[in-house]
């Protein structure tokens, strides 16, 4: 981790400059009880008339500073009766609260970060405590909401602890798989893409998942996470608002005596979950006149070690291994455990935060470093934030915020069918080959070390020019077949991002209902990439280096002119605004292949070298309005607009508008005649047009770009490459100067109820979204000097229903709270392109299977080959016994889940606390690609039957060749060439390694213990609490032998359902130690 003090030092100046001299102050204490005489922990402690406040701790005592002229306490408990007390001269107050069953009205943040009573919601907005986030840590904060919110789908990828999570709110809305959220940092948009080739994501051929924006986030800085579901809860985000948005609100100081200071270490030992069930009874070898042979030669080994045809295990057998050594032909053991580690993670952070009534400061540094279960891979990630809020008189208020964050990520696992996925290396090797063997050079692992046989050496280089020293010792006859400990040590990656995200704001208090006010925000980063080929691998002896640089800015301006006033029983609450949001996006890229310095991997040093450089700006306009009219707080209409002005648009059409209408109504407050059991209920239903923007810049114009790179790098310097057309046309497909952003209309109704003293609630939402004029690419005549054009025509539909249930069996000094959160979704593509039925989302390199979309069905449909049937119905084989496969691919499974949902339970007692989370998903399909290539290597446990002295493998149905009945044994050499079939490529019948992707997962454990106060009394420290975690330590329930059902190789929305050789998963184990001062 490169060092950072001269940021670390700039921060800590703001930091210290910000906190004044505070006014003489005394500190009040006492504790907070309910009628039956049970602690409250939670309550919020109010000066009244200021913002000095502070919270009661689980034993339901408190401690506040208060500066001269405070004279009375506001002690206000969700559910319970607001108290205030007058202090006088006290130094102790002690409370009783009783509970309040008409009083329900929680705060949450809402779009443009405007804080809304729930009541007054006419949507579903679900927000998350940061404490949620720290207890078990998750390196990415998008996979820490699995299970924990209605509606929301969270997909790790398969890809290791620095890889991406992929979060989808009621369903895929967007046929070109672009369905991921907006996210938003206390008011401030925040980028969250991917990058590299795929989009940063593995694809046909494979790649590494280079991870997203997210991952900047440092848990120990959020206050909270809300998330907005429906069209109607981001309509004022407009064209950015159509998927939904999270919200991250992060925290913020606090008014108190002196500094308060929080020290919090955690750490996590990380193991890998090995699900492989493998036969362990058959290795090396192969077929020859039908009988299974094993290595005798280096030849041999060369030829069959990525293949278990050989004969049956028998100690009294040996083997010749590709070294040239004769070993015991037996079970040499588990190869996971020889390649995978235990992982490691340390994150240690500390919090400074103080402050007045008149001004505030929160301080943050948090430091993680990480090491991968895979050999030589590692994350480090530093975090500096502070926060800091001032009031200039009595009507003006400035908050200013900058979040650091910088992230280094070593050797990020190659993934899917790529030569550097060491997974898969691992994966290939039959049960008598140690894969230690294939360490070969001790100083550089996986290479050929020094004093091999030339003769051996004449077989690496498989009868061409014989390897050397330093090259890559290749486990098998097979140039794209990686040696594990060569892709781990050698076929290395790197990448760096610095970031920085800060906003500015203003308010100008007019009166007490009247304000102004302005902001400005900028998330900003830079990111370095380094990826090797390195000389000496089998498919590419010369190596290749790629280095690249990109840097993303995007700055909002934002104003606001608000009015809040009540009128009798009528409430208005009102603002008109405007936003001004700019963008760029820099990449640049140079390629080297080949070294003239052998074994020398710097750019310099390339024989060839390739620079490219990419520019593109965009910036939308926008002015927007929100009213809301309430009567007597029980009864809320609300109307929004939203009005965009596009620059990547044809500026005669180039504005779109976005409306919203909503209402809800609290019956629990307008009748007085409500029965006794009902603690609260409200109504609610809502209607919104908000925009999907998926048009990039330059789509809707021609443009040109100078080839041969004449111009300058980031580093200023000039740089050329020989002759060059000057100006060439970018692509091939016509520019659509009509497109218009995709609209997705949603219409939402919901029932919000609470019983017996609010023990018992549930949620209900229903909801009906369809998406219209998306972006799709249309072929045209090549007449026109273009292939293809983009085009607004296709439509999907998503329609639903969320349910929370939440309770609380147990009240008092023993607490109970369970939560239950349940949803489904259907949807279906409505319209394609004119005249076309299916498109292709997704494919494998091997093409066992696409992912298409097809009209009427849902979104992504998993097509495979299955096996023929004759007109009788009746299975199809060849002579030989092998299935024959349709020519045509057809729908054979969908990868969205049909039911998701989490279960969460805490207990707490006298400052214990026991948490659990169980996250689950019922219904989708996945294809396991791994299984497919386990299976025709010889290597899945299938593969077994049939062959000598095993199971026999029987088939029955009928020839190709007029139907001819074949009803037998196969012979072991027809049940291995069966086996090869199935899972081949052109020959696979993909129905076989087709599964049920649902799974019941022990997601998180916690167990906790916060010392009483009474302890600590003596000493100088305010609270230490410690906790066991745990995160991902069980799957209870799965279809799908080998692999996680979870996993999937991209974070693509089309790719869902697809599994190839990823990173295993993981469970995670360790403490939490948090000190307070």
């Amino acid at each position: 981790m490169k060092q950072q003090y001269p940021i670390l030092l700039l921060v800590l100046f703001l930091a210290l400059g910000s906190s004044t001299a505070f006014a003489q102050q005394r500190t009040l204490s006492g504790t907070i009880k309910d009628t039956q005489g049970s602690p409250l922990p939670g309550v919020n402690v109010i000066v009244k008339g200021t913002s000095t406040g502070t919270t009661s701790d689980t034993e339901g005592r408190y401690n506040i500073n208060l500066n001269e002229g405070a004279t009375t306490l506001v002690f206000s408990f969700i559910g319970f009766s607001t108290q205030e007390v007058e202090i006088g001269t006290r130094t102790s107050i002690d409370v009783t609260l009783s509970e309040d069953v008409t009083e329900l009205n929680e705060v949450v943040v809402t779009a443009l970060g405007i804080e809304r009573s729930t009541r007054a919601l006419q949507y579903s907005a679900t927000q998350v405590n940061g404490d949620n986030f720290t207890q078990a840590r998750e390196n990415n904060l998008g996979a820490s909401l699995s299970g924990r919110v209605a509606g929301v789908n969270v997909s790790k990828m398969a890809s290791g602890p620095a890889g991406s999570s992929r979060v989808i709110i009621r369903g895929n809305k967007s046929l070109g798989g672009q369905s991921q959220p907006l996210y938003v940092v206390d008011g401030i948009p925040m980028d969250n893409s991917s990058f590299g080739d795929n989009n940063g994501q593995a694809g046909l051929w494979g790649g590494q998942d280079q991870g997203d924006g997210l991952s900047s986030i440092n848990p120990d800085d959020i206050e909270s996470i809300t998330v907005l579901k429906g069209a109607n809860a981001a309509a004022l985000y407009g064209s950015r608002g159509g998927n939904g948005v999270i919200s991250i609100t992060t925290k913020k100081g606090t008014n108190r005596k002196g500094l308060g200071i929080e020290l919090n270490s955690n750490f996590v030992a990380e193991t890998v979950n090995n699900l492989s069930d493998l036969q362990t009874s058959y290795g090396t070898g192969a077929y020859q006149g039908g009988v299974p042979l094993r290595p005798t030669t280096v030849q041999d080994a060369f030829n069959w070690s990525e293949n278990a045809w050989g004969p049956k295990f028998d100690p009294s057998l040996n083997y010749m291994g590709i070294d040239g050594v004769m070993r015991p032909y037996v079970n040499a053991g588990d190869n996971w455990d020889r390649f995978y580690k235990t992982g490691t993670a340390w994150t240690n952070s500390l919090a400074v935060t103080g402050g007045s009534d008149k001004q505030t400061f929160r301080f943050g540094v948090s430091d993680l470093r990480s090491d991968a279960v895979v050999p030589n891979s590692g994350y480090d990630r530093l975090n500096v934030s502070l926060n800091t809020s001032a009031k200039l008189g009595n009507k003006v208020t400035v908050v200013a915020k900058v979040i650091y964050s910088n992230e280094e990520t070593h050797n990020r696992p190659t993934v899917s069918d790529s030569p550097g996925n060491a997974i898969q290396a691992i994966w290939r090797r039959p049960a008598n080959i140690n894969v230690d063997d294939l360490i070969g050079d001790p100083n550089k692992p996986g290479a050929i070390p020094a004093g091999v046989d030339p003769a051996i050496l004449q077989v690496y280089g498989q009868g061409e020019d014989p390897k050397f020293e330093g090259q890559e010792l290749l486990p098998a006859a097979n140039n794209w077949g990686q040696n594990p400990w060569w892709a781990a040590y050698q076929h290395v990656n790197d990448d760096e991002r610095d970031r920085i995200i800060t906003s500015g704001q203003i308010r100008y208090d007019f009166t007490s209902w009247l304000y102004a006010q302005g902001r400005i925000g900028m998330d900003w980063f830079v990111r370095r990439s380094t990826q090797l080929t390195p000389e000496g691998v089998g498919y590419q002896l010369g190596g290749a280096l790629n280095e690249g640089e990109d840097r993303v800015r995007e700055i909002n301006q934002e104003w606001t002119l608000g009015f809040n006033k009540t009128f009798n029983k009528i409430g208005v609450n009102a603002f008109v605004g405007g936003n001004k949001m700019t963008r760029s996006n820099e990449r640049l890229q140079v390629n080297g292949n080949g070294f003239n310095v052998p074994f020398q991997p710097f750019i310099n040093n390339a024989k060839q070298r390739n620079y490219t450089y990419d520019y593109r700006g965009q910036g939308i306009n926008s002015l927007f309005a929100s009213a809301e009219i309430s009567y007597n707080s029980y009864l809320f209409l609300t109307a929004t607009a939203r009005e965009d002005w596009f620059s990547v648009l044809n500026p005669a059409t180039n504005n779109v508008t976005y409306p919203s209408v909503g209402a809800s109504f609290v019956f629990s407050d307008a009748f007085s005649s409500m029965p006794s059991w009902l603690s609260f209920g409200k109504v609610r239903a809502s209607w919104a047009q908000v925009g999907i923007a998926t048009i990039l810049p330059y789509n809707t114009n021609l443009t040109y770009s100078l080839n041969g790179n004449p111009h300058a790098g980031f580093d200023g310097i000039p740089r050329t490459m020989g002759s060059f057309t000057a100006i060439s046309q970018n692509n091939a497909n016509i520019p659509n100067p009509d497109l218009k952003p995709t609209l997705s209309t949603e219409i939402e109704f919901g029932i919000d109820a609470r019983f017996l003293d609010n023990r018992i609630g549930i949620d209900l939402t229903f909801y009906s979204q369809k998406t219209s004029d998306d972006i799709l690419r249309a072929t045209i005549s090549r007449a026109s000097g273009f292939g293809t054009t983009d085009v607004n025509v296709g439509e999907l539909q998503n329609k639903g229903i969320e349910v929370l249930l939440t309770g609380t069996p147990v009240r008092g000094a023993l607490t109970w709270d369970i939560s239950l959160n349940l949803a489904r979704n259907k949807n279906k593509v409505v319209t394609l392109l004119p005249g076309v039925k299916e498109l292709i989302l997704e494919e494998p390199r091997t093409r066992n299977v696409f992912i298409k979309h097809i009209v009427g069905e849902p979104f992504g449909m998993i097509t495979g080959r299955v096996q023929q049937k004759s007109p009788a119905g009746q299975p199809m084989y060849l002579t030989d016994g092998r299935p024959l496969a349709s020519a045509d691919y057809v729908p054979i499974g969908n990868g969205v889940p049909d039911l998701t949902g989490g279960l969460t339970n805490s207990l707490t007692y006298k400052g214990i606390n026991l948490s659990f989370l169980i996250d689950f998903k019922f219904g989708g399909d996945i294809f396991s690609g791994s299984n497919d290539r386990l299976t025709q290597w010889g290597l899945h446990k299938q593969s077994i039957i049939g062959r000598p002295g095993e199971t026999p493998l029987h088939v029955k149905g009928v020839t190709d060749n007029n139907e001819t009945p074949i009803d037998r044994d196969l012979t072991p050499d027809e049940a291995r060439l069966y086996w090869n079939s199935v899972g081949g490529e052109s020959t696979a019948i993909s129905t076989m390694f087709l599964y049920d992707a649902s799974y019941v997962k022990l997601r998180q454990l916690t167990l906790g213990y916060s010392l009483p106060r009474t302890l600590l009394s003596k000493t100088p420290f305010q609270k230490i609490t410690i906790s066991f975690v745990g995160r991902n330590l069980a799957i209870l329930h799965k279809n799908i032998d080998n692999v996680d059902p979870e996993s999937n190789y991209s974070a693509n929305a089309g790719a869902q359902g697809l599994e190839y050789f990823g990173f295993p998963s993981t469970r995670s184990y360790g403490f939490n130690l948090g000190l307070g001062f």
